[in-house]
Protein backbone atom coordinates (compact mmCIF):
# COMPACT_ATOMS: atom_id res chain seq x y z
CA UNK A 1 0.00 0.00 0.00
CA UNK A 2 2.68 2.48 0.92
CA UNK A 3 4.62 1.79 -2.67
CA UNK A 4 1.18 2.41 -4.54
CA UNK A 5 1.10 5.97 -2.55
CA UNK A 6 4.59 6.63 -3.09
CA UNK A 7 4.07 6.03 -6.99
CA UNK A 8 0.63 7.67 -6.98
CA UNK A 9 1.90 10.70 -5.55
CA UNK A 10 5.01 10.83 -8.22
CA UNK A 11 2.21 10.36 -10.93
CA UNK A 12 0.38 13.31 -9.55
CA UNK A 13 2.89 15.19 -9.36
CA UNK A 14 3.93 14.60 -13.00
CA UNK A 15 0.22 15.03 -14.75
CA UNK A 16 0.42 18.34 -12.47
CA UNK A 17 3.41 19.34 -14.86
CA UNK A 18 1.79 18.24 -17.72
CA UNK A 19 -1.20 20.05 -16.82
CA UNK A 20 0.45 23.35 -16.16
CA UNK A 21 2.31 22.97 -19.32
CA UNK A 22 -0.85 22.60 -21.19
CA UNK A 23 -2.51 25.80 -19.70
CA UNK A 24 0.75 28.13 -20.08
CA UNK A 25 0.55 27.33 -23.78
CA UNK A 26 -1.64 30.27 -24.76
CA UNK A 27 -0.42 32.77 -21.71
CA UNK A 28 2.35 34.67 -21.44
CA UNK A 29 3.28 36.09 -18.39
CA UNK A 30 5.46 39.42 -17.94
CA UNK A 31 8.15 39.11 -15.55
CA UNK A 32 6.87 42.35 -12.91
CA UNK A 33 4.86 42.19 -9.93
CA UNK A 34 1.83 43.39 -12.22
CA UNK A 35 2.57 40.27 -14.25
CA UNK A 36 2.57 37.75 -11.78
CA UNK A 37 -0.43 39.03 -9.63
CA UNK A 38 -2.10 38.71 -12.76
CA UNK A 39 -0.42 35.24 -13.64
CA UNK A 40 -2.30 34.51 -9.82
CA UNK A 41 -5.74 35.51 -11.32
CA UNK A 42 -5.37 33.72 -14.50
CA UNK A 43 -4.10 30.19 -12.96
CA UNK A 44 -7.68 30.00 -10.95
CA UNK A 45 -9.59 30.53 -14.34
CA UNK A 46 -8.16 28.43 -16.71
CA UNK A 47 -8.66 24.89 -16.25
CA UNK A 48 -5.82 23.18 -17.14
CA UNK A 49 -3.89 25.18 -14.42
CA UNK A 50 -6.39 25.15 -11.71
CA UNK A 51 -6.27 21.13 -12.65
CA UNK A 52 -2.51 20.76 -12.50
CA UNK A 53 -2.29 22.82 -8.66
CA UNK A 54 -4.92 20.63 -7.50
CA UNK A 55 -2.77 17.54 -9.05
CA UNK A 56 -0.03 19.16 -6.94
CA UNK A 57 -1.87 19.56 -3.96
CA UNK A 58 -2.91 16.43 -3.82
CA UNK A 59 0.65 14.80 -4.96
CA UNK A 60 2.11 17.00 -1.91
CA UNK A 61 -0.25 15.74 0.88
CA UNK A 62 0.46 11.86 -0.56
CA UNK A 63 4.21 12.68 -0.51
CA UNK A 64 3.40 13.71 3.00
CA UNK A 65 1.69 10.46 4.25
CA UNK A 66 4.90 8.29 2.20
CA UNK A 67 7.55 10.30 3.90
CA UNK A 68 5.97 9.41 7.21
CA UNK A 69 6.08 6.04 6.83
CA UNK A 70 9.11 5.36 4.21
CA UNK A 71 12.96 5.95 4.54
CA UNK A 72 13.36 9.66 2.77
CA UNK A 73 16.18 7.99 1.72
CA UNK A 74 13.95 4.91 -0.21
CA UNK A 75 11.35 7.43 -1.25
CA UNK A 76 13.05 10.39 -2.22
CA UNK A 77 14.99 8.38 -5.70
CA UNK A 78 11.36 7.34 -6.49
CA UNK A 79 10.12 10.89 -7.33
CA UNK A 80 12.43 10.74 -10.65
CA UNK A 81 10.40 8.42 -11.81
CA UNK A 82 8.28 11.42 -12.62
CA UNK A 83 10.72 12.53 -15.16
CA UNK A 84 9.50 9.45 -16.92
CA UNK A 85 5.93 10.37 -17.34
CA UNK A 86 6.53 13.76 -18.26
CA UNK A 87 9.37 12.15 -20.76
CA UNK A 88 6.47 10.17 -22.27
CA UNK A 89 4.00 12.92 -22.35
CA UNK A 90 6.04 15.95 -23.85
CA UNK A 91 6.76 13.94 -26.80
CA UNK A 92 3.21 12.16 -27.35
CA UNK A 93 1.22 15.23 -26.35
CA UNK A 94 3.63 18.35 -27.41
CA UNK A 95 5.80 17.00 -29.72
CA UNK A 96 8.84 17.77 -28.27
CA UNK A 97 12.13 16.77 -29.59
CA UNK A 98 13.53 13.29 -28.10
CA UNK A 99 17.41 12.91 -28.54
CA UNK A 100 19.52 9.99 -27.85
CA UNK A 101 20.88 11.25 -25.81
CA UNK A 102 17.89 12.83 -23.09
CA UNK A 103 16.98 8.65 -23.96
CA UNK A 104 20.68 7.37 -22.50
CA UNK A 105 20.11 10.35 -19.42
CA UNK A 106 16.16 8.43 -18.77
CA UNK A 107 17.51 5.10 -18.83
CA UNK A 108 20.30 5.97 -16.68
CA UNK A 109 17.68 7.52 -14.03
CA UNK A 110 15.55 4.43 -14.40
CA UNK A 111 18.84 2.45 -13.46
CA UNK A 112 19.36 4.23 -10.48
CA UNK A 113 15.65 3.99 -8.98
CA UNK A 114 16.14 -0.07 -9.90
CA UNK A 115 19.03 -0.06 -7.20
CA UNK A 116 17.69 2.10 -4.74
CA UNK A 117 13.91 -0.13 -4.92
CA UNK A 118 16.42 -3.40 -4.29
CA UNK A 119 17.78 -2.21 -1.40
Amino acid sequence: MRLFLLLFSVFLGAIGQVLLKIGMRHIRPELSLLGLIKLIGQVFTTPALLSGLVCFGSSFLLWLVVISQEDLSYAYPMVSLGYIVAFLASWLLFKENITLLRVAGLLLICCGVSLVARS
